[in-house]
Formats: structure tokens, sequence, C-alpha cells
């Protein structure tokens, strides 16, 4: 049985020091729990109001790129709900003085005038950086006393630092989104005689930073012939985003160069394994299905199909049948010189050509799987849908399967043979 953790000691017959303590402590874990900037602003209103002010107010730091503009406060507080309203209007064409218009005694803060009466800013800094500004209003029991003041600067201390890390992982999370979207085409191209779709959703974990490891891809290669991927990097982080970009960016430029789909796939592969020992890391292969397809005026499709080592893509013919669209090859990144080759398939108008990542495959419930063959069995509900419909269908087939949030990256293409 694990001892309980410590507590701060309470000091004995110093009432007003164990309240302090107490409120410390309380705020420490309450500002922990989030690292939403809104949410903690919130929070700090909470452990201020009513107990050090009557009212609060939370406002931005500077934009100093433009310093003919202040922001207004973002968050306002009152103990009185019904003078919230008041308390906002009044505050809201003003702005809290900056620490050098109102110097207080070493580095403590000075009570000003405002609109709603006497007001305390306090500078939030933290590791350097200033974080806004916070105004405590309408001083409680006792006004902005010495106490009150030492009290209050403790507790903006501690939502500054809260504050800095949500900073932190805004600019960390805005870092991950922007080099996840690198590695994505932004859209779908229109291409006639095709109806295309996607869903592409990154695993879900703890705290939402994360860069898939799945990708997709659809480009021209001439006036009627288009390139499409499908591809799942092992692992996650910088190393697997850095041989996303490299295959996705990699297949384009092949392709383009007029070599065969075979050609395209044995040469990325060569890529792939010089940058694993670049790296020094031989542990990173890619699971790769590469097609080319022509829509003819028919309305039918030709496609040229290489499976390097991933799920093998699925047809949905017009009787509603599903059946494998490939045989499994070699994935890349392993071998130097894999046996790969090229298969031949033909949709006619109306069918459909499904491709997707294990993250549908291997979606799990206890110890159940779903399975290649839950996915064919979703797809064989499709039946003249389009594709992005088709996706949407297998998608929701996924999910419903689970019993818990994406653990894995999910991305599922459909081309879907049309006459436009």
């Amino acid at each position: 049985m694990s001892s309980p953790s410590p507590r701060t000691p309470v000091p004995r017959g110093r009432p007003e020091e164990a309240v302090r303590l107490t409120l410390l402590s309380q705020a420490g874990e309450l500002l922990a729990g989030t690292l939403d900037r809104r949410r903690l602003a919130a929070l700090a209103a909470q452990l201020i109001v009513p107990g050090l002010a009557d009212w609060v107010a939370l406002y931005p730091a500077e934009d100093h790129s433009n310093v003919s503009v202040s922001a207004p406060a973002e968050h306002v507080w009152h103990r009185e709900e019904r003078r919230l309203d008041p308390l906002a209007a009044a505050l809201a064409d003003w702005r809290p003085p900056a620490a050098a218009e109102h110097p207080g005694p070493g580095d403590r803060p000075v009570p000003v005038r405002s609109p709603y009466g006497q007001a305390l800013p306090i500078p939030l800094t933290a590791r350097g950086v200033a974080l806004g500004t916070l105004v405590l209003g309408g001083p409680a029991k006792g006004g902005f006393t010495g106490a009150t003041v030492t009290l209050a600067l403790d507790l903006a201390a501690r939502i500054a630092a809260a504050l800095d890390n949500a900073r932190l992982y805004a600019e960390q999370l805005e870092i991950v989104r922007g080099l996840q979207r690198s590695l994505l085409p932004p859209s779908l191209p229109r291409i006639d005689g095709l109806d295309t779709g996607v869903v592409y959703e990154a695993a879900s974990n703890s705290d939402g930073v994360h860069v898939g490891g799945d990708f997709y891809d659809v480009f021209p290669i001439t006036p009627k012939v288009w390139g499409f991927a499908v591809g799942d990097v092992c692992g996650t982080g910088p190393e697997a985003a850095a041989l996303t970009g490299l295959a996705r960016h990699s297949l384009r430029l092949l392709a383009r160069e007029g070599r065969s789909p075979v050609s395209v796939v044995e040469r990325l592969n060569q890529a792939v394994l010089e940058e694993g020992e670049l790296a020094g890391d031989a542990g990173r292969f890619i699971t790769l299905l590469y097609g080319e397809v022509e829509p003819r005026p028919d309305g039918s499709a030709q496609l040229v199909l290489v499976c390097a080592g991933h799920p093998l893509p699925l047809i949905l013919r017009q009787d509603g049948t599903v059946r494998a669209a490939a045989n499994p090859q070699a994935l890349l990144g392993v071998l130097p010189e894999p046996a790969l080759y090229a298969e031949d398939v033909e949709l006619a108008a109306g069918e459909v050509l499904l491709v997707y990542t294990d993250g549908a495959s291997e979606r799990r419930n206890g110890r159940r799987m779903l399975g290649d063959e839950g996915v064919a069995a979703a797809l064989a509900g499709c039946s003249g849908m389009t594709a992005a419909g088709v996706v949407a269908r297998v998608r929701q087939a996924v999910v419903d399967f689970g019993s818990s949030g994406t653990r894995d990256d999910l991305a599922l293409l459909a081309l879907r043979a049309s006459r436009g």
C-alpha cells in the first residue's frame, strides 16, 4: 500500500497563514489541470473572487507589432452576476497602465483608478515573457493591504506559470498541426470521370500533440493519367514525419519523370533505405499502395497498382460483391531489391476502389479486431454511394466497432469510376 502524498504543514496559531497556504495549494492543483488559456482565466477568477477582490479582469499581453491598438480584457468576472454586464461595459475602453507608468515600491504593484473603482494591476510574466495583466478590483474586506497584495502576487505567479505552460503547449500544437498539414494535400483534385473521397484522422493521445504516420495523395501525371497513394510510415513524431514527406514528394517527382509504377516504387524504396543509413536508423519502413488511374470516356477506369506491404485495396463491384484488388508484396525500406510487380485492374462505371491503412483493419474492441473482413463488410453496404459517402460509411463502421478513441492513424481513399 503506497504512503499518502505529503501535505503542506498548516501553521498552528496562524490562521491567516493557514488560509494562504490552503488557497495557494488549491490554486496549484486547479491551474495544473488545464492547458487552455480561456479556462485558466476562468479558474483564476474563481480563485480571486470574492476572497481577495469584488471583481477581476485578465488582459492579454500587448501586441508590440501594432502599438496603436491594445486588446480589451479577455475575461471579466464579478462577485455579483447582475453586475457583470455593467462591469464589462465600464472596462470596454479601459486598459490597465503599464508597470512603468505606476511604479510601486520594489516589485510590488500599487492601486490605480479604473472606470469601476479602485483596481490593482499585476503584470503576469514567466520565463521572461509578458503574458498579460491581472487586474483585481473593488477590494474585498480590508482593501488592498500588504497581506492582500502579497497573496495576490503569490497567486499571480502561479497563474502566470500556468499561462506560460498553455502558451508553450499552444505553440507546440500549432507547429504539429502545421507539420501535419504540410504532409497532406490541401484538397483532392477534380478529375473528369473519377469521383474521389478521403478521410484522414491522426491518432488521438493524451495531450493531443501528434504527427500521424499515415499519408495519402492524388496528383496529375499526364493530362489523362493520375497518380494516387496511401501509405503508412512506421512510428510517429519528427522522424516519421520526415519519412512521410520524403515518400509523398518523391512519388510525385518520380511519377512525373515518366517512370513505370514499379520503377517509381523501387526508387522510393532506395530513397527510404538511404534515408535510414544517413539517419543511422535502419528500422524505418513504409507500407504503400501506389497506383495510377486513367478514366475512360465510357465511364470505366483503368488502374495499375503496386501494393508494397500495405493492406490490400478492395473493389466494390456493380453486383455488390467485394474482393481484393491486388496481392501482397514486400514493404519498403527493408530489402535493397524487393521483387515488386504491377497489377492491372479495371473499374466499370459505378465501381469503387477503396484503399485504407491498418488504422481501419486493426481497430480493436477488447480482444476482437475489425480485420480486413470487417472493412470489406462495411464496403459491401456502399453500393450506389459517392466516393465521399463510401469513406464516410466505412469510417463510421470503424468508429462504431471500437470502444475508445482513435489509437492509430486512419486514412481512407475511395476512387469511383463515373461518367462525369
